[in-house]
């Protein structure tokens, strides 16, 4: 696992709105320009964001995407997705 692969892609996502569209449309073609194995692809496509945590990326990184991608409307399902992470950290 590239923990920064992983978030050099999130950064780029949340930050260039041309990749931003050009993930929700075709994720796998851009998730492979980061040089991501095939589960980090998954995980990141997936919006697998506990996972994501569980490896080390950035809390930061993971809620702009979630919020970039999903949207604000969808903010209680990614604090159900993170909620194992947060019972762990406490």
């Amino acid at each position: 696992m590239s923990v920064h692969a992983i978030e050099l892609a999130l950064y780029d996502i949340t930050t260039k709105t041309s990749v931003r569209k050009r993930f929700v449309a075709e994720p796998t073609e851009v998730l492979e320009r980061y040089g991501l194995s095939r589960d980090e692809q998954e995980m990141i496509g997936g919006m697998n964001v506990s996972s994501m945590l569980d490896v080390g990326v950035s809390p930061m990184l993971t809620f702009g995407l979630w919020m970039c991608v999903r949207g604000p409307q969808e903010l209680p399902e990614y604090l159900n997705a993170i909620s194992g992470c947060l019972r762990e950290a406490v």
